[in-house]
């Protein structure tokens, strides 16, 4: 998951400047802001930090990303967090010179001793969970704490989420009702609180693949009855759906959108089953548009009795304020797309009307968090 606040933007400024220097003065190639030339071609590379206790580091070739630990920011001596820097960067150069086959072998060992680095950068990974699992600090506590009420939020609205796939319609609608309510309650407190100071925004991908498709949108709009941005980015040959928000709301949309990958596709079988008539990309387009439209109604009426005017504006500006923190030159653009039939349409709308989101034992989520400036 992304996180931005002041600390880790100080942090990100403090590593981008440590790999120019490991770039420019050791690997003897150029940087310039954050592209690094080689062979007559700028390559881009963007700086992440995130969360995840299974890995310390990482570098994505597909959109030239290279990822540190949350915990390197509070724990890592100067001469580890720059090996684990060397570690990625050596990934990114095994990339360039044979592609991404490469992992931690003999080849990967070889690259590294040509920038004169030794068993101090192969084993950086070891070395570091090492050594800095001899610290503790008051953030990591603050960290769980932090951890514990989301899990426990997010255990409330799941628990209540299952109780909207009752067969009882109402006790699928109160509980439907409950968990708008309870989010609604989450996101008021937070834009009372919240100040434009050092408060972290998360951003998670929920979704990829390598073509956007109607689906894909209908998710985007969903997603954003549950109080967070969605938002389309682009690697080489793929696309992300990234959600960007509070923790809670976050880790929710990650469910909602694992859930509705699959279930859309399978109440588009259904549909199509019970009307015979619905063939063709136009009916599932038109079919999905109309999912989305029923399912942001529905919630937006709940919505409408459940708070007022001017808290739902605070709110919505409280969202608005996390995505600019992020991207803070996104445009607006219209994601609805055009119904080009309408009885798949009005099928879609009341496929919508009607749709819950089922929990599962296991989201099948991904288990990569970031932290984003």
């Amino acid at each position: 998951m992304f996180l931005h606040s002041k600390t880790i933007s100080a942090f990100i400024t403090r590593v981008r400047n440590d790999v120019r220097e490991i770039v420019n003065l050791e690997m003897k190639l150029k940087m310039e802001r954050s592209r690094i030339y080689y062979k007559g071609i700028l390559y881009p590379l963007t700086i992440v930090v995130f969360e995840d206790n299974s890995r310390l580091g990482y570098f994505d070739s597909r959109s030239y990303e290279l990822g540190l630990s949350k915990k390197l920011m509070y724990q890592a001596f100067d001469s580890v967090l720059k090996n684990i820097i060397r570690h990625e960067l050596a990934h990114f150069m095994c990339y360039l010179l044979m592609g991404p086959r490469v992992l931690h072998g003999e080849e990967f060992h070889t690259v590294c001793k040509s920038f004169g680095w030794g068993p101090e950068v192969y084993a950086a990974y070891a070395n570091l969970e090492l050594e800095n699992d001899k610290a503790k600090s008051e953030n990591e506590d603050e960290d769980e704490n932090e951890n514990h009420k989301t899990e426990k939020l997010l255990l409330r609205l799941k628990k209540l989420l299952a109780l909207a796939t009752s067969d009882n319609v109402h006790e699928r609608e109160l509980a439907t009702l409950k968990a708008n309510q309870l989010l609604l309650e989450h996101n008021l407190d937070l834009s009372k609180t919240e100040t434009s100071g050092d408060e972290i925004v998360y951003v998670k991908r929920v979704l990829e693949a390598t073509r956007k498709s109607s689906k894909h949108v209908a998710i985007y709009e969903i997603l954003k009855t549950f109080f967070v941005s969605p938002v389309f980015n682009h690697g080489r040959g793929i696309f992300y759906l990234e959600v960007i928000g509070d923790a809670t709301s976050v880790e929710l949309a990650d469910y909602v959108a694992h859930f509705l990958d699959i279930e859309l596709e399978a109440i588009w079988k259904q549909t199509q089953k019970e009307n015979p008539s619905l063939k063709g990309k136009s009916s599932k387009n038109s079919f999905f548009n109309g999912v989305a439209k029923g399912y942001v109604e529905k919630i937006e009426k709940q919505k409408s009795t459940l708070a007022t005017g001017m808290d739902l504006v605070a709110i919505e500006k409280n969202i608005q304020n996390k995505l600019h923190i992020v991207y803070p030159r996104i445009g607006h653009s219209s994601l609805s797309g055009g119904i080009h039939n309408a009885d798949a349409h009005n099928a879609g709308k009341i496929k919508g009307s009607n749709l819950s989101i089922k929990p599962a034992l296991n989201s099948g989520s991904s288990s990569k968090q970031f932290l984003l400036v």
